[in-house]
């Protein structure tokens, strides 16, 4: 079993990075998994337990406060992949595993990758599995819990009745200290109730996983809330009502510039969404960052002056490819409305809520300050500065005009390679292609067309195509318009542009 070519060792074992898992079958039945299955968690609040839930039975398990990967064994072999192609093999953790798994066939299961503080006081946390994978020391802190049976034998198990799943699993981990199957029992609506004091108001687990029998499964878990000032909102029109379609709201940073945390577009009434439009309509402002809605269509910025609480399941400070989420820094003064200043680290909030406007709360640093996220995730760098950065202008390296003249009139197309010089910005691509198609006599007689490329090499192999849908007899090149040296054509078109014989 090749399950990767780029490892590196690890507490006496090895570890391949995201993206390491060579097999890219196993990969995407781990993502599908996780897009599938995972996702379709229903989060309820602890209040909402007795009024959602009927009559069991359900089984009701521990939630664990740490990262979903899965105990795979392929060949012979076992190891721990994660969704976005993380890999551990024979690791202490992964022989226990191996040792477990050695009489079972292909099997597949998923779990939570726990690591207990290393402090040793305090339940685990999310953050702690990164500080662990990162360190041979901390391998030891590492424990695997498998909550799901995906595959056994070979055979897709996840249409099993669940409580046949929980009992394989137990059987296929009967004895494993270090990897184990999370405590589930079964029981009714009030079992969940007192489970969920026992459990997670004593700050044991993070919350609980109730499945039914109908396949429905819940998260239930304490929401957070937070205090935040609207900067922006999208707008819909239902009928002839214009409405606010989502709000963007933002925290306040110590040096006094805005860090955007995200949209929220539930909890508002019909009519709440009308009157929200009226009150923030006379609030534009001038904005020179340009900030997309889920309508398709450009926020409207509005000037910072109204707090609102948004509650939310939870708060992310990594993507799935465990690389920072940064969001943009912008600075705001009244005679020049909103500017943009860089991308900084944040979190963004999970299954946003509105709830209320807060009166009560102003736009400082006490009310909407960071503090409200970096008390509850570790931040990458959260003392980094939204201080402006030194950019270089993008430049256009590639440019070639053509043209074509019938019955007088002339028809233009040419293509522009542009290098962002930003390349190494997460929010920029690093070369951008744009070809312009100018035809007097058609109805709509210019057309442009805007392409990005990851590579000077990508973005000329985008050119070819163009040209080789685009230039065709009667077209020639004006020469004293171009930039750069001209993309090779591919071969019809370099027919046509070859220097006529005289």
């Amino acid at each position: 079993m090749l399950w990767s070519e780029s490892w590196s060792g690890y507490a006496d074992g090895k570890r391949a990075p995201v993206g390491g898992l060579a097999d890219e079958s196993l990969a995407k039945r781990l993502r599908i998994y996780k897009r599938q299955v995972a996702k379709r968690y229903r989060v309820i609040d602890p209040e909402q337990i007795e009024r959602l839930l009927t009559q069991g039975p359900y089984h009701i398990s521990t939630k664990l406060d740490g990262e979903l990967w899965f105990l795979v064994k392929r060949e012979g072999e076992v190891a721990l992949c994660a969704y976005n192609g993380r890999v551990l093999r024979e690791t202490p953790l992964a022989k226990e595993a191996e040792r477990l798994l050695a009489d079972a066939g292909d099997v597949i299961l998923a779990g939570e990758l726990v690591a207990e503080p290393e402090s040793g006081s305090g339940r685990a946390r999310v953050h702690h599995v990164a500080t662990a994978l990162g360190s041979d020391e901390l391998e030891k802190t590492l424990s695997f819990h498998a909550f799901d049976l995906v595959e056994d034998d070979g055979k897709d198990t996840l249409l099993v009745d669940y409580d046949a799943r929980v009992t394989r699993m137990k059987e296929l981990l009967d004895g494993g200290q270090r990897v184990s199957v999370v405590e589930t029992v079964v029981g009714e609506p009030a079992d969940v109730v007192r489970l969920y004091r026992e459990w997670v108001v004593s700050d044991r687990f993070e919350g609980l996983v109730v499945r039914s029998e109908r396949g429905l499964t819940y998260k239930i878990k304490s929401t957070l809330t937070l205090d935040a000032v609207i900067i922006a909102f999208g707008e819909r029109i239902t009928g002839e009502v214009h409405q606010v379609r989502e709000m963007s709201v933002a925290l306040l940073r110590d040096d006094g510039t805005f860090q955007l945390l995200g949209a929220v577009g539930n909890g508002f009434g019909e009519q709440d969404r009308a009157d929200w439009f009226q009150r923030l309509s006379p609030m534009q402002v001038e904005s020179r960052f340009r900030l997309a809605n889920r309508e398709g269509t450009l926020s409207k910025f509005v000037a910072p002056k109204i707090v609102v609480e948004i509650r939310c399941s939870d708060l992310l400070a990594s993507d799935s490819w465990d690389a920072p989420i940064r969001r943009m820094s912008l600075r705001y003064t009244e005679n020049k409305g909103w500017e943009p200043i860089r991308e900084t680290p944040t979190a963004v909030m999970i299954h946003p809520i509105f709830l209320r406007e807060r009166t009560d709360k102003k736009v400082d640093v006490e009310s909407i300050g960071m503090t409200q996220i970096t008390s509850r995730v570790p931040l990458s760098s959260p003392d980094e500065k939204a201080a402006p950065i030194e950019q270089k202008p993008a430049e256009v390296v590639r440019r070639a005009v053509f043209s074509k003249t019938t019955k007088a009139k002339v028809a233009v197309r040419k293509y522009m390679v542009i290098d962002t010089h930003k390349g190494d910005e997460r929010s920029y691509p690093p070369y951008v292609t744009f070809f312009t198609d100018y035809s007097p006599g058609r109805k709509e007689p210019l057309q442009t067309a805007l392409r990005t490329a990851s590579t000077m090499e990508h973005a000329e192999r985008q050119v070819v195509e163009w040209m080789g849908k685009n230039i065709k007899r009667g077209w020639s090149e004006e020469e004293q318009a171009r930039v750069g040296e001209l993309v090779p054509p591919p071969p019809e078109a370099a027919k046509i542009l070859a220097p006529k014989k005289k």
